[in-house]
């Protein structure tokens, strides 16, 4: 079993986390997808998803998620297991910090996934979030790249590591899966 990471990057910060996460979880199990270059017979092929998506503006999905998630349906994605990570601004937008990940784990809910990967909301300040499943935990991992960047490798770590013990949780194990630190 492997895992897709699906991202969309237009300043190449999102890209460069799933490439983050995919040497974590090991290059064996994950395949990388840019959403621009896929299409939704991609939901088909895998049983296990981690979604990348920027907050654009005023909690905007990046573009070529947007033209995705209006793809996706209850069939693509029911059942399926789904992660999701966001990128944002706190300081400058935020009152749509990681928007974006909340509109798209909300469409991967309503298509039936199962979600995993919640994110405790420690250690930002932002005004609001559309992103925010619990009042102190957002959907899935939240980053910021303009204010936080010291912080994103040692965030990707500790969740690749809470996604691994979720994973096992659900009875999905993979044969080549690496020690994160």
């Amino acid at each position: 079993m492997k895992i897709a990471v699906i991202y969309g990057s237009d300043t190449g910060n999102t890209e460069r986390v799933a490439y983050l996460i995919q040497s974590g979880l090991g290059q064996d199990i994950v395949d990388l997808y840019d959403v621009y270059a896929i299409d939704s017979t991609i939901f088909s092929q895998y049983d296990v998803f981690i979604f990348g998506v920027p907050t654009w503006y005023d909690g905007q999905l990046q573009s070529d998620w947007e033209l995705m998630v209006k793809k996706m349906n209850t069939t693509c994605l029911n059942q399926r297991i789904v992660a999701v990570f966001g990128l944002g601004d706190q300081e400058n937008w935020g009152r749509y910090f990681v928007d974006a990940m909340g509109t798209l784990a909300r469409k991967a809910l309503a298509c039936g996934a199962i979600l995993v990967g919640k994110w405790p909301t420690f250690g930002y300040h932002f005004e609001q979030s559309q992103s925010l499943i619990e009042e102190n935990y957002f959907y899935g991992l939240a980053l910021d790249e303009d204010q936080q960047p010291e912080l994103t490798a040692e965030r990707v770590s500790i969740w690749i590591n809470q996604l691994s013990a979720e994973f096992v949780n659900l009875g999905i194990h993979f044969s080549v899966i690496k020690n994160v630190a």
